[in-house]
């Protein structure tokens, strides 16, 4: 604990000295204030990018945690996530995408229920007899039961909500817990006990899998998410015919006319009196940092206060002794991959609900590899880490932009940050060096 708090003060001098020679690089703000206001307007905005790369560090961490694998794919289960919701969310759902959907969310509800019910293996009994038997069993019938029922509901609410946004929620959940689920049992699940480089090479070919696939339904154009966009209407067309006795114009209703979508205006925070200027913030930014912290915060809860969170701690730290006194590894590792995922997804689209971005191939993939340095700074299996991590980077990103004119000083200040702490902590801020006994 005491090691882990000299490491956060460390962090806090390392910031707050970058914030002074950036104070020291701009004008006087003791006349004008206008500088004095820059840096914070500037240090707030790499706070909220900051929380949407600890968004996607932790995503990162959670596998690399659980399994020892980096995930390369994570990039593109954030495109996939993302486009998922535009899909569900730009408009009601076909009947079909619903009932597919339904079924998805079923079969994960079924296979909740029934954890832990394997087919018992004799050899008098064929396969129908060894199906029919685990389908007798009480859990598999409550599982069966259970599965229909959340088809049914989840086909409902597509048809029934009007909510463009918790329709979009839904799809996008439901589709990237079944990605993270599909992946786990298809590619990685095979290579346990082989070389941990085939895994690894293996989310690589997931990606691009991924990225074929994304190509091959929704084609390669962009797509806005217009969250944070008001929509277009129609304004009547007022003019005034005369004054009336009480000499008040009189107006008259001739038409209407279209009003274009725009962009919902930033949040504003009074602060002229004592920074010079008023703060803004674009609404993207804050609503995705209030979400990225609501995540890492509902994570860290998970992760210490239930069974399955602390069977994925005991997972994380030994396979081997934690399937040797009883617990599901196999199971434990299908948690991780669809709760990273799900967190994948949400990265995503608070990527792309950014004024003028949207879901595209060369945005949302590589915030993955802008978010690389946040888990290598943090430290490859610590979630704190994660967290301070990507706080730092986004920080140290945006004050580097209005330092440096130039999207180069912007993309290089990260690293270079980076390498600094790696000299002096090879392992990341959190990180812990294993010592493997052979």
């Amino acid at each position: 604990m005491n090691k882990n708090a000299k490491i956060i003060q460390w962090t806090a001098i390392t910031i707050a000295l970058a914030l002074t020679i950036l104070w020291a690089s701009m004008d006087d703000c003791s006349n004008t204030g206008e500088s004095c206001g820059n840096l914070v307007q500037f240090t707030l905005n790499g706070m909220m990018v900051g929380g949407v790369y600890a968004l996607v560090a932790l995503g990162i961490v959670i596998i690399n945690k659980a399994s020892g694998v980096f995930n390369f794919a994570h990039g593109y289960m954030m495109f996939a996530g993302g486009m998922l919701f535009w899909q569900t969310f730009d408009g009601p759902p076909s009947d079909t995408l619903a009932l597919i959907l339904g079924m998805i969310a079923g079969l994960v509800v079924l296979g909740l229920v029934t954890t832990g019910v394997e087919l018992r293996e004799t050899t008098q009994q064929s396969r129908m007899q060894k199906l029919g038997s685990w389908l007798r069993t009480p859990r598999v019938q409550i599982g069966i039961v259970a599965g229909l029922v959340t088809t049914g509901v989840v086909f409902i609410l597509f048809n029934q909500l009007n909510n463009d946004i918790l329709r979009g929620s839904l799809g996008a959940l439901i589709g990237s817990i079944a990605i993270g689920l599909a992946v786990e049992r298809f590619t990685i699940r095979p290579l346990l006990g082989q070389p941990l480089l085939a895994a690894i090479m293996m989310t690589l070919a997931v990606g691009l899998v991924l990225q074929g696939s994304i190509s091959l339904f929704w084609g390669s154009q962009p797509r806005p998410l217009s969250v944070f966009v008001e929509p277009a209407r129609e304004e009547p067309i007022v003019v005034p015919i005369g004054i009336d006795a009480q000499g008040n114009t009189i107006y008259q209703e001739v038409g209407t006319q279209a009003v274009p979508p725009k962009v919902q205006p930033n949040y504003r925070v009074e602060t002229e009196d004592w920074l010079g200027k008023d703060l803004s913030f674009q609404r993207n930014l804050v609503w995705g940092f209030v979400i990225a912290i609501s995540c890492f915060v509902a994570f860290v809860l998970f992760f210490e206060f239930t069974n399955v969170g602390l069977a994925m701690r005991a997972v994380a730290e030994n396979q081997v002794l934690a399937e040797s006194v009883g617990l599901r590894v196999r199971t434990i590792l299908a948690v991780a991959w669809a709760i990273a995922a799900a967190m994948a997804t949400i990265a995503g689209v608070i990527q792309g609900t950014g004024p003028g971005i949207g879901l595209s191939a060369i945005v949302i993939p590589p915030l993955a590899l802008r978010a690389f340095p946040a888990v290598l700074l943090g430290g490859l299996e610590s979630i704190t880490g994660a967290l301070v991590g990507g706080l730092v980077i986004g920080i140290v990103e945006t004050l580097a932009s209005a330092l440096v004119d130039s999207t180069t000083g912007q993309e290089f200040a990260p690293f270079a940050v980076l390498l600094i702490v790696l000299m002096l902590k090879p392992d990341g801020l959190f990180g812990q060096r294993r010592i493997d006994r052979v």
